[in-house]
């Protein structure tokens, strides 16, 4: 399982709008389930800043935010809105993602973890179906839910464990990525008199 770094907000901010505009027109319309624009997304992100809705992310070798998990409680169950960059599907980061929701969701007792989508959203449906959701199709859109189990103090330690494995993935990254933009000369050896 991929690494899933806990993200703020307006810290990660410029991850987030990277990732989004290297979405393409169709990606956004499946993720946000309508047509929006950048300017649309922004306005969103800037909205969830101060509701509070947790997103989670999976960065590259590059420190690039390729898949993003978005977390928000309503009536005792946790939706959860997913996108992954086109270059990095079909790797398991968005299933990743959905098992990072269960966990969060049974920390925080909610009884299940729910998706909405359009129903020509075939990945995501594909990714429902394999995880077990109960999936209802009506009017255009589609609805995923998997009941959960109730947390337990297994499930707290979990949480602080992927919250620690995240940071942990994050300062290595960031480690290379700066050894690699500022690495040391190599050392000459010295010639032969």
């Amino acid at each position: 399982m991929p690494a899933i770094v806990r993200l703020s907000l307006p810290r990660h901010r410029l991850e987030l709008d990277q990732h989004f505009a290297a979405l393409t027109r169709e990606d956004l319309r499946r993720r946000f389930c309508h047509t929006i624009s950048l300017d649309g997304v922004a306005r969103w992100l800037d909205s969830h800043t101060e509701t509070g809705v947790s997103s989670y992310g999976i960065f590259n070798s590059d420190l690039d935010l390729i898949a993003v998990g978005q977390f928000g409680a309503y009536g005792g169950e946790l939706e959860v809105g997913l996108s992954v960059r086109s270059g990095y599907r079909r790797r398991g980061m968005a299933a990743a993602l959905l098992f990072r929701a269960a966990s969060f969701a049974r920390v925080r007792a909610l009884t299940a973890v729910m998706i909405h989508c359009l129903a020509d959203n075939w990945p995501m449906l594909s990714l429902a179906h394999r995880i077990g959701m109960t999936v209802q199709i009506s009017q255009g859109e589609a609805a995923g839910r998997l009941k959960l189990r109730a947390g337990t103090a297994v499930d707290f330690w979990n949480e602080i464990a992927y919250d620690e494995l995240g940071i942990v993935d994050s300062m290595a990254k960031s480690w290379q990525e700066w050894f690699r933009n500022h690495h040391c000369p190599a050392i000459q050896e010295p010639a032969d008199e």
